[in-house]
């Protein structure tokens, strides 16, 4: 069995298992977030993962074609409902955004599944940093991070840190953060990347890298950067 996981964009995933779109994570609403265009379908996939589905740039279950099947993470963090992935349960975790959104602090989730050998954790729309006793459910279920590291109205790259300490992934895919026509006031990637110079760094050049990605350190997590294929960037 062959893997691959593919940046859309923004918060948006998607992953591949033998050459076929299986999943689409925390898809965006291209008119919302500064794409341009119409919201129309533009993805395949078997299923659909949100951490909510309130957010305009999480939840626009819309853009994937068809009508495939929606996990709302918020509704397990919340107990409503139990859902598993190649024979696992989901993980998940109720968090909200930052508290000083200014269209409020939805509720959210962060969720982890299982894709062959692998633990994928994403961060949904995570709005402030986490102590390890809120991340215990994560515990031996990190080996990719999904991060967010655009800050606005998300959590800090200072609240961020020492999170990445406490996961310990083994590779981190950073996402959701400001890359023209997206912008919304985020902090470019190279920020994040400055301020972890012990960690190895792959550029991929492609939105798309198999699973496992390439591992450069046994000791500090590979940080991997995509491309997105959800738009050009500016």
């Amino acid at each position: 069995m062959s893997l691959a996981i593919e940046w859309v964009g923004l918060a948006c995933f998607r992953l591949w298992r033998d050459h076929r779109p299986v999943l689409v994570m925390d898809p965006y609403t291209p008119s919302a977030v500064g794409v341009g265009g119409p919201d129309v379908p533009f993805l395949k996939a078997d299923q659909v993962i949100v951490s909510s589905l309130t957010d305009r740039g999480h939840a626009c279950i819309q853009v994937v074609e068809g009508n495939p099947p929606v996990i709302n993470a918020l509704d397990l963090a919340e107990g409503r409902g139990r859902a598993e992935m190649n024979g696992e349960p989901i993980v998940t975790l109720k968090a909200a955004e930052a508290p000083d959104h200014p269209e409020g602090a939805d509720d959210n989730a962060l969720y982890a599944f299982r894709a062959g050998d692998l633990w994928i954790l994403h961060m949904g729309d995570l709005g402030y940093g986490l102590s390890a006793g809120q991340l215990a459910p994560f515990a031996g279920r990190c080996d990719v991070l999904l991060a967010i590291v655009g800050e606005k109205l998300t959590l800090t790259l200072d609240e961020l840190d020492p999170m990445i300490e406490i996961l310990r992934p083994k590779w981190i895919l950073p996402m959701h953060y400001y890359l023209p026509p997206i912008d919304g006031g985020m902090t470019p990637v190279e920020v994040f990347l400055k301020r972890r110079p012990r960690d190895p760094l792959v550029h991929v050049r492609h939105h798309t890298v198999p699973l496992p990605p390439p591992r450069l350190s046994s000791d500090r997590p590979t940080l991997v950067v995509l491309d997105p294929s959800g738009y050009r960037p500016g």
